[in-house]
Order: C-alpha cells, then structure tokens, then sequence
C-alpha cells in the first residue's frame, strides 16, 4: 500500500482543515444557519463524487458484466446504501442529503437556494449553468464547482479527491463541529445526528478501504498517483477557501451592531 507523505501538501493541508478556526465560529443558531446554508452544498456534490466512482467501479449498464474489481464494487456499493438510503435518519429509508435538509429545516436554515439548484439539476441542466442565479453563496458556487468538475476526471483522479477531500477528511473537520456545537447546547438534534453518522461511518472501515480504493486504480504507477494527488489537493484548497469565507461571514455576524429596542 502506498503510504501517504506525512509532511506532503496534501496532509498539511488535511491538518489546516483539522484545525480551522471556522469550527469555533459557528456561534449560536444564526451562526449555524450561516455555516449550513453554504455547507448543504458540499452534502449535494458529495453524491456526484460518489457516484462518478459507482459508474466507474460497479456495472450500471445493460447488458450487465461483471466489475474488473469486486471488493471495490461492494464498497461503493455499500457507501451508495447509506449515503442515498440510510435508515439511521428514521424509519423510512431516506438519502443524507434529504436528511441534511431537514436539519437546515429544524434550525430555520433557508433551503431555497439549494432545492433550486436540485430542481435544475433534475431538469438536466448542466452543473456549470444549473449552479447561476439560484441564491447559494459564491463561496458555495465556487467549492461545487470545483466538485463537479473534478467529477468529470479520470477514475484515479476522482477517487483521490474522494479519500483525500471527503473519507479522510470528514471525521477530522466534523468532530471539532460537534464539540463546539454541544458545549454552547445548540438546539439542533437533526444535524448532531447527521454529523455524528458520518464519525461513526467515515472513521470506520471507509477510510481504509478507499486507500485501497487508490492503491489499485494507482496500478504502481507514479505519474497516476502524482497526477491524482495533485487534483485531490485542489479540492483540499477549495475547501479551505470554503471555510476561511464561512468563518468571514460568522464574524460579520458577530460584529452585527445590536437591534435597536
């Protein structure tokens, strides 16, 4: 297996995000309604990483054949399960997308902008023009177009920007997220649950198996793995340019004079 540089750009990247102060300034139920109408995004293009990978891993055509790699077919398969119908959120199958909504619904986060974008997504409008005018933040824009781009890259390249951006990285930034969350006693139990979900299934057996995941569309060659982790550090980038202007607006709020009474 390929082991990742402990003092690469790509880790020091990783521990930036780790340590990022946006984790700490989600302040108080306005601070959260800021932090989740730019996040819910990143839930939305999560789905088209993942399923850029099932395309490329599992056989979702017909007439069917079977995948080149099967242990790594039954793993996106069983990430596909959860993240498009997991049965933590309650008794009826539901995606964590859906269940992200409904977090941003219970602490009165506007969810306007992103169900617009789903609508012209469903639509079949491409993402380049689907992601114009619909009221998501430009940082939000900016981050999901990078997502969606790198959707389009060959199969390394996207499992790279997978496990590097999102397996190994989730646990890492939404830990500190709960934490913070829970020591002010933020009424907002849907999310908690979302978050600590993917603690649970992130941190687990996920983030191994993804670097397995590298290791064998890598096929030992460098200038793949050179050519992927320099894409996967791209998203890495992009996610912390996300945070710096998420931790920018919750500042704004804390520097909001006091309504007049």
């Amino acid at each position: 297996m390929h082991e990742l540089d402990p003092h690469g750009p790509a880790e020091a990247a990783k521990r930036r995000l780790e340590h990022h102060p946006v984790y700490g300034s989600v302040r108080g139920l306005e601070g959260l309604r800021v932090f989740m109408q730019h996040h819910c995004v990143c839930v939305l293009d999560f789905m088209t990483l993942l399923k850029a990978l099932q395309q490329g891993l599992t056989c979702v055509r017909t007439p069917w054949v079977p995948p080149a790699h099967p242990a790594l077919a039954r793993f996106i398969n069983e990430i596909v399960l959860d993240e498009e119908s997991d049965t933590a959120f309650g008794p009826t199958p539901a995606s964590h997308y859906e269940w992200y909504l409904a977090a941003m619904d219970e602490v009165g986060a506007d969810t306007g902008p992103i169900r617009a974008l789903e609508a012209r997504l469903r639509r079949g409008l491409g993402w380049r023009e689907a992601l114009q005018g619909v009221g998501l933040p430009a940082a939000s824009v900016e981050f999901a177009a990078t997502t969606f781009e790198l959707a389009e890259a060959p199969l390394h390249v996207v499992a790279a920007v997978f496990f590097h951006g999102r397996e190994d990285m989730i646990p890492r930034m939404f830990l500190p997220l709960v934490a913070n969350l829970r020591d002010q006693g933020v009424a907002c139990e849907l999310l908690l649950g979302y978050l600590e979900r993917h603690i649970e299934v992130d941190g687990g057996d996920h983030g191994p198996l993804a670097r397995r995941m590298l290791d064998a569309l890598y096929a030992g060659r460098e200038d793949l793995r050179v050519e992927a982790e320099a894409a996967a550090l791209r998203a890495l980038d992009a996610r912390e340019s996300l945070w710096d202007r998420v931790a920018a607006a919750c500042a704004d709020l804390d520097r909001s004079p006091e309504p007049a009474v």
